[in-house]
């Protein structure tokens, strides 16, 4: 029996603001269902399982239905079963009942299970939706019970303990179940979905993350590095597909199916020691010379210490993306101001952390807090949780000497 396992398509999501990606995330799953029907066609491809995070929302546009009830209803006419379990996205933890995957089972285009299983033959598939962390006994005992006689399947949408993932989500300690319960239950394979990595395998329990269709994360693009002029390519974009189960009464055997991504998604990192408005604008110019390519979505980064006698405010984010003309272009400066001992050092930052810095700017009315607060924002994007609270204390012990020199005075 062939099954073919999804996860985290998240119709809907507008990654950056960009109707272009939103697009994109609806291309991803309707070229996934051609596929999904070529494998009906040539293997025999029976049952389609989406491991949570169908939708990116639990109440999604008309457009984002019309483009899922196209590609289900190209499915069921192929033939294909499609079964479904709620992620975090598609719907309330806490009240789960009322979302948009309960209208596409109304509608006769999949089966929705929460805690709750179909059998197939000899192979049993038990559906959970997701629960929060200090609710895993309730999943735990769920799937307990709902285990048959047969190859079991369990299809949830949890961060499990100890998988290997590269690039961490922000909620993964909310959505978690720990390793060894589910390792006790017996249950032939976890089909599971939340992190988005292609492919991801638990280290001792076989369970497999199907991943994302589509690049969810800018750490997943591919990379470039200028340097003396030159741009080195070090990394690839990641690999983006599902999976195909191959169940038999020896077990469950997993294969990936790696689709193409919609557009070339880059990243450039360029750093300096001693940044100069000219040169960056020069270098600026040479990548958009070999990078401008229409379609193209470009992060541009751009970090480093500003030259002695420039400052901060010699750069301009804006001026550099009037560079590009074709591709869609995010200039994110992160550089810093060189300083004399006992000053703050001042940083300057572009793209959408521009954006939020002139908002912070026009409440705070300090260059040198909004500095600090977009620091902070920053480590925090990084996960570096260390690094946030080290300069939030930072930025505290300043502010406190300061009101208390104020008071002295």
């Amino acid at each position: 029996m062939l099954i073919a396992q999804l996860a985290d398509i998240h119709l809907g999501h507008r990654q950056y603001g960009l109707e272009e990606r939103l697009e994109d995330y609806n291309r991803a799953f309707l070229n996934a269902v051609n596929e999904l029907i070529r494998l009906r066609e040539e293997g025999g491809l029976d049952t389609v399982i989406i491991s949570g995070d169908f939708f990116d929302t639990q109440r999604p546009s008309p457009s984002i239905y019309i483009t899922a009830i196209r590609g289900l209803t190209r499915l069921r006419e192929s033939g294909i079963r499609v079964i479904v379990i709620r992620g975090n996205h598609d719907s309330s933890v806490i009240n789960p009942i009322e979302n948009p995957l309960a209208v596409l089972h109304q509608m006769g285009l999949i089966q929705y299970l929460d805690n709750d299983y179909v059998d197939l033959g000899g192979v049993r598939l038990i559906g959970a939706g997701t629960v929060y962390t200090d609710m895993q006994n309730k999943l735990v005992n769920s799937l307990n019970a709902l285990r048959g006689n047969g190859i079991n399947i369990a299809v949830i949408h949890q961060y499990i303990e100890g998988a290997p993932y590269i690039y961490p989500m922000p909620n993964v300690d909310v959505f978690m179940v720990n390793e060894k319960p589910l390792a006790q239950l017996g249950i032939d394979y976890f089909a599971v979905g939340h992190i988005h990595e292609h492919g991801l395998k638990h280290p001792r329990i076989n369970a497999v993350y199907s991943g994302s269709l589509e690049v969810w994360d800018a750490r997943e693009f591919e990379v470039y590095e200028y340097a003396n002029g030159k741009l080195r390519k070090v990394k690839d974009v990641d690999p983006k597909g599902f999976l195909l189960l191959d169940v038999s009464s020896n077990g469950v055997r997993v294969n990936n199916v790696q689709l193409g991504v919609s557009r070339r998604l880059v990243r450039v990192r360029i750093r300096y020691e001693e940044a100069k408005p000219s040169v960056v604008k020069g270098d600026v110019s040479y990548i958009a010379s070999n990078m401008d390519q229409r379609g193209s979505l470009i992060i541009l980064e751009i970090e480093g210490k500003v030259a002695g006698g420039y400052s901060t405010r010699d750069f301009n984010a804006i001026e550099l993306r009037k560079l590009f003309s074709r591709a869609w272009v995010d200039v994110r400066l992160d550089l810093e101001r060189r300083v004399g001992e006992g000053e703050r050092s001042i940083r300057v930052f572009g793209g959408i952390n521009e954006i939020i810095r002139q908002a912070l700017k026009s409440r705070l009315g300090d260059d040198e807090l909004v500095s600090a607060v977009m620091e902070i924002i920053e480590r925090v994007r990084v996960d570096d949780e260390d690094g946030a609270l080290k300069t939030l204390e930072n930025l505290v012990a300043y502010h406190s000497g300061v009101v208390n020199q104020s008071l002295i005075g």
